[in-house]
């Protein structure tokens, strides 16, 4: 639901995998992780019934031979070359301009991972999510529009649908990669499916070492404007979807999308760094707000409640300057902002009322333990523990899923399309590469439901966005990275 004007800098590394030593001439995938694009640096394969037809990369990398199998069944591959592959390494000669959409949306789903592609971005309601190539293709036409070099996604690690491989990169090597009946070759699929999620999993709290610059000062976001982001799923309204906004509204948000690229793009200026204000927030309370809401010591809670709170108030208190304490807590992580942007004063607003809703939550808590020293205590106990247990449940922090500590052989294993099943996306853990096989029940693939395993292939094409029929491509699985 939200897009961000950024820069790749010069002298970025990044990685493709495909079964040719050309440089591509167009459009095509790179990968900001090694292990991300090997998956793909194999053979060819070719659509079922066109073996003569345009060379696709293969086999496909795991998860995406979910959309291939049948229960408990090897993958039906299509027709499959298994010559050498190449693992392509390019460095940018000069920044590069892309625009990051958020969320999973490099995810070929039906659950909304493609909306603000389709809908609003390409204007192509009709399209299939597998028919990648054909999304790339529309987006890299805006692309051009707007002088950007392409655009950056994420499903197990982050991507880039790169616009002209001819422009902004410097080939650095081609290393070739045995064929899949060659000694030498990785031949199970599921150990190398677990290296890339290994590699991604490294990359949950940052792409790292500033290999993309996001201008969060020109990011637009769905929910800036008011249109109906009601999932027509009543089972997951946590998912907002765009298929009830309107062709005339999405057109207002992509003209903002266009006006704020070029912004960004001819802008001088340093953006806010909203990343780094909302770490600080975060970093504050997100430790503290768990010991208050599990422990049963009112000391404990009286403890951390001022040691949370003292920093805003000037003793001896007054119910005037309780007020004013609140309003400074409200503040505080916000004060070295210097919103000069609409969308900076959007995000201010949004950062507002969620610090406003966290000090609401423990001046309430502080009135219990600390104020009032006649209550009962174990009443007060419980009810500040609930008090601060509704906020975690509104706030919803990242960092409370994490695993903690893995094994060396394990990874913190969260649902990323196509992995995953609706257990890794509720609750994450630490999971080897025998767990992770297998898993994948939690994505809605055309055709199917979360939480389903069927027992053939799904069908094609999906039902799209408002009832239209489906593109008759089939360019599935068809990107190279």
């Amino acid at each position: 639901m939200s897009l961000f004007p950024a820069v790749i800098p010069e002298g970025v590394l990044l990685y493709h995998g495909t079964h040719t030593r050309e440089v591509p001439k167009g459009l095509e995938w790179l990968a900001f992780e090694i292990e991300h694009a090997e998956n793909f640096a194999r053979g060819r394969w070719r659509r079922p019934n066109d073996t003569n037809g345009e060379p696709h990369p293969g086999p496909p990398p795991v998860g995406m031979n979910m959309l291939l199998q049948g229960e408990g069944g090897p993958p039906n591959y299509p027709p499959f070359d298994t010559g050498e592959g190449h693992l392509h390494i390019y460095q940018a000669e000069r920044p590069l301009n892309v625009l990051y959409i958020d969320g999973t949306s490099a995810g070929k789903t039906d659950m909304g991972t493609l909306d603000t592609q389709d809908i609003l971005l390409a204007g192509n309601m009709s399209l299939a999510p597998i028919h990648d190539f054909k999304r790339a293709e529309d987006l890299c036409a805006l692309a051009q529009k707007w002088k950007i070099d392409g655009f950056i996604r994420m499903e197990p690690g982050f991507e880039v649908i790169y616009c002209d491989f001819t422009d902004g990169l410097r080939l650095i090597s081609t290393n070739r990669r045995p064929g899949m009946d060659e000694p030498g070759s990785v031949e199970d699929m599921w150990m190398m499916s677990f290296e890339w999620v290994r590699a991604a999993a490294q990359r949950y709290n940052g792409i790292g070492s500033s290999r993309v610059l996001l201008d969060y000062s020109s990011m637009v976001s769905a929910f800036f404007f008011p249109i109906n982001l009601t999932n027509p799923d009543p089972k997951r309204p946590e998912l907002p979807r765009l298929v009830g906004a309107t062709s005339g509204e999405m057109d207002v948000v992509r003209e903002h999308v266009a006006r704020s690229v070029a912004r960004s793009v001819s802008s001088g200026q340093v953006p806010v760094n909203w990343q780094g204000v909302t770490d600080m927030v975060v970093t504050r309370y997100a430790n503290r707000l768990p010991l208050i809401a599990q422990t049963d010591s009112i000391e404990v809670i009286r403890s951390e409640v001022n040691g949370l709170l003292n920093i805003y108030i000037d003793y001896p208190e007054t119910d005037e300057e309780l007020v004013a304490a609140r309003q400074r807590c409200t503040e505080f992580y916000l004060q070295p902002v210097q919103a000069r942007t609409p969308e900076d004063k959007f995000i201010y607003a949004a950062l507002e009322n969620t610090t406003a809703t966290i000090c609401e939550a423990l001046f309430k808590a502080r009135q219990l333990v600390v104020e009032d020293r006649d209550i009962d205590e174990s009443g007060a106990v419980d009810t500040v523990k609930q008090i601060i247990s509704d906020l975690m449940e509104m706030l919803r922090w990242s960092g409370w899923k994490e695993c903690g500590r893995c094994q060396p052989d394990e990874v913190c294993f969260v649902a990323m399309w196509p992995l995953g099943n609706v257990e890794d996306h509720y609750n994450p853990t630490c999971r080897n590469f025998t767990d992770i096989g297998g898993r994948h029940n939690y994505w809605w693939f055309p055709g199917r439901m979360p939480g389903h395993k069927p027992s053939s292939p799904p069908p094609l094409p999906p039902v799209c966005a408002d009832g239209q029929s489906c593109r008759e491509h089939d360019d599935s699985m068809n990107e190279e990275l």
